[in-house]
């Protein structure tokens, strides 16, 4: 089946078609919705592209207005030799967001959309979302359809929290499970392993039964949806998500570290767990986060872990120290909310989803 969406020729239609689709019971592509976080306006994404050198020579983009902060988007990426082509649309509707809209194949929202818009890190962020804060998000979505929200689908990685010394650090789980009211087996594999959730389907249903939204969410902000009403999921759930994903980005901004006074503030954050650490732990974190970031690392193994790491993609610069039960985040001279956030998230798939709460100084 082709994609329609060339056919959309404004906001009106673009409701009324996918309203119409995602209400039938049958079989179709499911609509993706990559939601990111953007300062810039959307007209700008070509020359934003074009001023990197890197993306321009991979991707080729054609963006036209349909109507008002809406845009149809035509892809053109070669990959192994082959040209893939797709189709989306861009909505800068909700300010601070762009949500991009497809119902392409999964390989070109991963090998295209996911690619591009990471790519253009760090004026574009990933909303990223951990296990804790995606159950916020299934309880609001619980209200909004006056109904219960089910877990049918989940993928982890999960780790043992305390490793044999015969065991492998490298030791990888990749878990799978379909299984109703999935998010009690979820919260028992978080009691017994390190978990990071990486993405889960849902459905919620009303008082009798009946389902009112078959949807799929990702820890990177892509959501899809199967079955149900788009204009309340695109009003009221992704514009929820939206609105979660401005309060993370405003919980991560202004933590630079300021002199006032000859005194020196700092504004650091934590993620709390409910194990210690092990060596095998700290030293798993420190090889694998000094792949990501320049990282000088000044102290690795038992009883914990402290390193001065740097963004290289957008000068940021942070003090991590893992010590007990706790990663301490603590921004330097140059901290942005994006690097931030994408720090706590890269740290959470090497050792587990946490609770982030704010340490800040007074």
């Amino acid at each position: 089946m082709s994609t329609m969406i060339p056919q959309i020729t404004d906001r009106f239609s673009m409701e009324t078609f996918f309203n119409k689709v995602y209400t039938m019971r049958k079989k179709q592509p499911t609509l993706k919705a990559l939601v990111v976080l953007s300062d810039f306006n959307a007209s700008q994404l070509e020359d934003m592209i074009s001023h990197r050198k890197k993306l321009s020579k991979k991707y080729h983009i054609k963006m036209t207005p349909v109507d008002r902060d809406l845009y149809l988007l035509n892809f053109q990426r070669i990959i192994r030799r082959e040209l893939v082509k797709g189709y989306a649309l861009l909505d800068a509707k909700f300010k601070g967001s762009w949500i991009l809209l497809t119902d392409e194949k999964s390989y070109f929202v991963v090998h295209v959309l996911e690619r591009l818009f990471s790519g253009l890190y760090p004026d574009v962020s990933r909303l990223y979302v951990n296990f804790s804060q995606i159950r916020v998000l299934l309880r609001k979505i619980e209200k909004i359809y006056n109904g219960h929200a089910i877990v049918t689908f989940f993928v982890t990685k999960r780790k043992p929290r305390e490793l044999r010394p015969e065991e492998s650090l490298e030791r990888k789980g990749t878990f799978l499970l379909w299984e109703i009211e999935g998010e009690d087996e979820l919260l028992a594999q978080i009691r017994k392993y390190r978990v990071t959730v990486d993405k889960l389907d849902f459905e919620v249903k009303d008082e009798q039964g009946a389902v009112l939204l078959q949807a799929h969410i990702t820890r990177k902000g892509l959501w899809k949806l199967r079955f149900g009403n788009f204009s309340i999921f695109y009003e009221k759930v992704l514009s929820e998500a939206v609105q979660i994903g401005l309060g993370l980005k405003r919980f991560y901004s202004n933590r630079e570290r300021i002199i006032k006074n000859g005194e020196v503030k700092l504004s650091p954050f934590r993620i709390n767990y409910d194990f210690d650490f092990g060596k095998e732990q700290l030293q798993e974190l420190a090889n694998k986060i000094s792949k990501s970031y320049s990282c000088s690392i000044i102290h690795s193994g038992n009883p914990y872990f402290v390193a001065n790491i740097c963004d290289y993609q957008d000068g940021s610069s942070f003090g991590v120290t893992a010590l007990g039960k706790a990663v301490t985040i603590t921004p330097i001279s140059r901290a942005t909310p994006q690097a931030a956030w994408r720090l706590a998230n890269v740290i959470q798939e090497l050792l587990g989803d946490g609770e982030i709460i704010n340490v800040r100084s007074e």
